[in-house]
């Protein structure tokens, strides 16, 4: 029963990616909406960035940026004594990061943390254009805000049949962004005793994060924050 149910869990979690993934491609390329672009999930990403907009980020601030795995962590909680924002929309690829990167940096934090890529791999964008984008990311971020230290997260495992592709944009992002941004390499603490796939401990859908996954992610990344005073 169990494993049934986790079967059943993995498939919703893969269909409403899928869902989601679409329309932010189809926003950000401008291609015509379709009617569940324009019933469901356009609105959803629309009611973040609006709230992003008029909910600004401040000067000394941490942003979390990302797209659902970001979005599913409980930031404050997890450093009550940062200055945190969460800035993960579900769904989210890379150029949908950079489309809405002026709300981060007119803040000027002082620091970013970015997991974007996932969904990219999902969709079949290919490992240069993902690398590319993440760079033009750091560049935008540099340009705009000077000060902010920006920290890219490694892209976390997901199923077996993702191991290949993630291992190799993960080695191609930390040889991209030398001299550019700082590497967390968070992808082995994810690993499940064979180093093939994510541990069934930290997700139940072989994507996003259980509790215990986003304690792994902050002991991992606590002695990076900035702390308020």
């Amino acid at each position: 029963m169990k494993m049934k149910m986790k079967k059943i869990a993995i498939g919703l979690s893969i269909t409403l990616n899928v869902i989601i993934l679409a329309v932010v491609i189809l926003v950000w390329s401008g291609s015509a909406l379709n009617l569940l672009i324009g019933l469901f999930a356009l609105p959803s990403h629309e009611r973040w960035v609006s709230q992003f907009e008029v909910i600004r980020v401040k000067p000394g601030d941490t942003v979390f940026l990302g797209d659902s795995i970001t979005e599913g962590g409980s930031w404050h909680e997890l450093f009550p004594e940062s200055n945190v924002r969460n800035r993960g929309i579900g769904g989210d690829v890379t150029t949908g990061v950079v489309a809405r990167l002026d709300q981060i940096t007119d803040g000027q934090p002082a620091q970013i943390f970015l997991m974007i890529g996932t969904n990219d791999l999902f969709g079949g964008v290919s490992q240069t254009d993902i690398v590319a984008n993440i760079i033009r990311i750091i560049e935008e971020v540099h340009d705009a805000s000077p000060q902010t230290d920006v920290f890219v997260q490694s892209i976390l495992p997901r199923s077996e049949s993702y191991q290949e592709s993630i291992e190799s944009l993960n080695s191609a992002l930390k040889t991209a962004i030398v001299g550019k941004a700082t590497w967390v390499n968070l992808y082995p603490l994810f690993l499940d005793e064979v180093g093939t796939s994510i541990d069934d401990s930290l997700s139940n859908d072989e994507l996003h994060l259980l509790g215990q996954g986003y304690i792994v992610w902050r002991d991992a990344i606590v002695h990076l924050l900035n702390r308020s005073s």
